[in-house]
Parts: structure tokens; sequence; C-alpha cells
């Protein structure tokens, strides 16, 4: 950097800003093109919705729902979906694949549905019907993922920046020091990858 020469800062974001509970643009399982999930927490509802050909999904989430896991017969694929506890009545149930819509037989697990949510995010999908994130791609063999395009642009942002921040009066408006950087991977703010990491990002910002 010249003389004189700007630093680009950039002043991180509240941790809660982008999240599992975030809305997600994922890839459809019916087109291949971006679709949308949104959780709607008092309804203890998630759905899909594709605007390239209309493919629609819901599911239900929360406590007193039930999380059952199986392989789909017809697709071969893995798949989770949650359904009311009060219509269970034993370790298998007979639900509607996420992924094709065909019945098939999956296993009831304990595991209470708050858990894999975080688990699931982390494995560039989303944590309700399982569907891939749309922006995800490989770096030195690890995946790098965004969960839509604002946190796409997020993380160029962060990663191009000279110096990195929290603003004046953070804790104050946020209760807390934490900021969205304190989510990221230590591979991923590794100053030895941030090049590579933003010029992968800025590929993925162009589709």
């Amino acid at each position: 950097m010249g003389v004189g020469e700007m630093k680009k800062r950039f002043d991180d974001l509240p941790y809660s800003a982008f999240s599992a509970f975030s809305e997600m643009t994922v890839v459809c399982p019916r087109c291949g093109k971006a679709g949308t999930v949104r959780l709607d927490r008092e309804r203890s509802r998630a759905v899909f919705r594709c605007g390239s050909c209309f493919f629609q999904n819901e599911t239900t989430t929360g406590d007193h729902f039930a999380q059952v896991t199986g392989r789909c017969a017809a697709t071969g694929r893995r798949f989770r979906v949650f359904v009311p506890k009060e219509k269970v009545r034993g370790p298998k149930k007979r639900v509607r694949c996420p992924l094709c819509g065909e019945w098939t037989v999956g296993e009831v697990t304990p595991e209470k549905p708050q858990a894999p949510v975080y688990r699931e995010v982390s494995k560039a999908r989303d944590p309700y019907f399982g569907y891939p994130l749309y922006f995800q791609g490989e770096f030195r063999g690890r995946t790098v993922w965004a969960l839509n395009r604002e946190h796409l642009q997020y993380l160029i942002d962060y990663l191009s920046a000279d110096l990195r921040a929290v603003p004046a009066g953070f804790r104050e408006r946020t209760g807390t020091m934490r900021s969205q950087a304190d989510r990221l991977p230590a591979f991923l703010k590794s100053a030895k990858n941030r090049e590579g990491i933003v010029k992968l990002l800025a590929r993925l910002q162009a589709k």
C-alpha cells in the first residue's frame, strides 16, 4: 500500500445478523435453480419456494415436533422432516420425502429438532429440508458457503478490508462484544487464505 493510501475499514455486524435462522438461498430439488427457505418461528414451520419452477414445500419444526430421518427409496438421498409428536406411535414413521414428495418410511429420532440446526448449516445445507446452499464452493478442500446474497456480500466486505473493527457503542446497542465475525471459522479468516476466498466468493456472487 502506497504512502497516503486510505486503508479500507470494515465495521462488523452484530452476532445475530446472519445465523442458522436466517433466510437461506438453496438449490431447488426440482429444477436446480435458486430457491428460498424461510423459517416461520411463530408457526413452527419452515417454507421453501422456488421462483423458477414454483415448486413449494413446507415442514414443521419446534420442540413439540418429532424428527424423522431416513433414505428416500425413490432418490436414494437422505432426508429429514418434522412431524407432530402426537402422530408418532413408534420408532418408525411413514412420511413424504421433502426432496421428491414420494412416501417413504423413516426413523423417529430422540434428538431435539433444534440440535441439528447448526450442524446441518455448517455442512452447507439447510437444516429443515436438507437442500444444499446455493452459494457454496470449495477452497483447498474446505467448503466455503453463504446463507444468501446479503451474507455473501458481508463475507466479501469483511475479508477484503484492511481494518476490521466493531463500531463505537457496539456493546451498548447489542448487549455483547461478540460480532458476526465470531461465527466465522479460522481458516476463512486466515490472512493467507483471504485473497483466494474472496475470488471464490466473487464467482459465487455472479451466479
